[in-house]
């Protein structure tokens, strides 16, 4: 993969999320709580790709931006999750893994990885909690009695779409500092599977917008 259908793919991949932040604008006094939560995630991706995408373009270091958005990534994810599982897990494990979290990557980019390294560390702990919290809910769907229509549910799609997203990339936020050491065709593949996973992900968080929420 060339350097410049890598840069092409990942562009694309990146503001496909307009889509579904601009149906989630549109509809946003329609959306129920999760889905609010969810559109205030995709205003911080979208503007998130956006400076990284100017920094990348002006061959400017753009891995600070994303130590950031990691902390602020996770936050909005345990806020959308500490409603989606509220009858299985108390409030306060939520507000620890979140500053628990937050501090770890603080630590992180002060001793481990800098502001000018991918933060692998944090992204994998990401991973890993994002898992956890996406098989407690199909766990605890599973252990509801009522019957409910899953494709009217918007959590369920949001859900699905992480631990998809989560679980594909796992290792590569894992080995990415050992193994990608500079840019060439391998890790512009790599990387560009990554940026097509992430525009599955965006599918789903389109339909999670777009759906009308059954009615409790």
């Amino acid at each position: 993969m060339s350097e410049e259908f890598f840069g092409n793919l990942s562009l694309i991949s990146s503001f496909s999320v307009i889509l579904p932040l601009l149906l989630a604008i549109w509809k946003y006094h329609r959306l129920n709580p999760i889905q609010k939560k969810l559109s205030y995630l995709l205003i911080l991706f979208s503007i998130t790709e956006l400076i990284a995408n100017i920094l990348w373009y002006q061959k400017l270091n753009n891995l600070p931006v994303y130590h950031f958005y990691t902390i602020i990534e996770f936050l909005c994810i345990i806020s959308i999750y500490k409603d989606a599982l509220h009858k299985i897990y108390p409030t306060r494990l939520f507000i620890v893994l979140a500053v628990s979290f937050s501090l770890f990557c603080v630590v992180n980019m002060l001793f481990f990885q800098s502001l000018f390294m991918f933060n692998s560390n944090a992204t994998t702990v990401l991973g890993i909690l994002v898992i956890s919290l996406s098989l407690s809910y199909f766990y605890a769907l599973l252990k509801e009695v009522k019957y409910t229509l899953l494709e009217r549910n918007p959590m369920f799609w949001l859900n699905a779409g992480f631990l998809i997203y989560f679980s594909s990339n796992l290792l590569l936020f894992f080995i990415n500092n050992s193994m990608f050491t500079k840019a060439d065709e391998v890790s512009y593949l790599v990387w560009g599977l990554h940026a097509i996973v992430n525009f599955i992900l965006v599918i789903f968080f389109t339909i999670a917008i777009w759906i009308t929420p059954n009615q409790q």
